[in-house]
């Protein structure tokens, strides 16, 4: 029986995972994990409906020490205000990296991780599902290939149990995980990538800052692959 614990944290790359490891895996379980971030309610209520929309069982659990870590590091995804941009400046590397370092919370993949392998340890065996790719790559050091290899060989020494990660997106940029979903038939207007969201509309849809770094990647995506964008935004992203 193959078994994946897909690491959930609200947006289109996790959404396009989730539903990929539907399709998949024999056993599929949400994994998402609060730390105090500016998204974080937004983010269990998306997580519990995705979790109703494909009967699959969720797990939401707290780090204290993650939250506390982070605003002692100043990262402005939690307590903070994360930087406005638009697709134009996101194109200067120099920019992108340093929206990047303002919302970098220390060590989270790191950590999300290890706790997954904890969790797949203990039912004995199975893959973790991350949402990294060639986009977010480029400026985060652990949304990459390479770091991923390198877990993986941690994790043949810290569980007993067989756990590795997969990153079934790792060659996409937004616009090829927004062709994912399409082909896939995901409800990713319900999914939130905000960094600072602004609650909900009537009919369960997340409102966007539409001026946060993510939701500048997320609107261009989707626009260049489908000509569309379903997503609610409070501002129209620049583009």
């Amino acid at each position: 029986m193959k078994r994946a614990v897909v690491l959930f944290s609200g947006g289109l790359d996790s959404t396009a995972c989730l539903y990929w490891a539907k399709k998949n895996y024999d056993e599929v379980m949400m994994l998402t994990v609060n730390y105090g971030s500016n998204e974080e309610k937004v983010m269990n209520r998306v997580a519990e409906f995705f979790s109703k929309e494909l009967n699959i069982p969720l797990k939401i659990i707290r780090l204290d020490f993650l939250e506390e870590f982070s605003k002692l590091r100043g990262t402005t995804l939690v307590g903070g205000e994360a930087p406005k941009v638009t697709a134009q400046e996101l194109e200067d590397m120099g920019v992108a990296r340093e929206t990047a370092r303002s919302v970098w919370v220390p060590a989270r993949n790191f950590v999300l991780i290890s706790v997954a392998a904890s969790l797949l340890d203990a039912l004995g065996g199975g893959d973790i599902i991350v949402g990294f790719n060639a986009e977010e790559g480029a400026t985060f050091p652990d949304n990459t290939l390479e770091f991923a290899e390198k877990m993986n060989e941690a994790l043949r020494y810290g569980t007993l149990s067989e756990v590795k990660v997969v990153a079934p997106l790792i060659n996409l940029d937004k616009k090829g995980i927004a062709r994912l979903l399409k082909e896939l038939n995901a409800k990713y207007e319900y999914s939130s990538s905000c960094y600072m969201p602004e609650g909900f509309t009537e009919d369960g849809k997340p409102i966007h800052c539409g001026q946060c770094e993510s939701c500048v990647r997320r609107h261009r995506g989707l626009v260049d692959a489908l000509g569309e964008d379903m997503t609610v935004y409070a501002v129209e992203p620049k583009v």
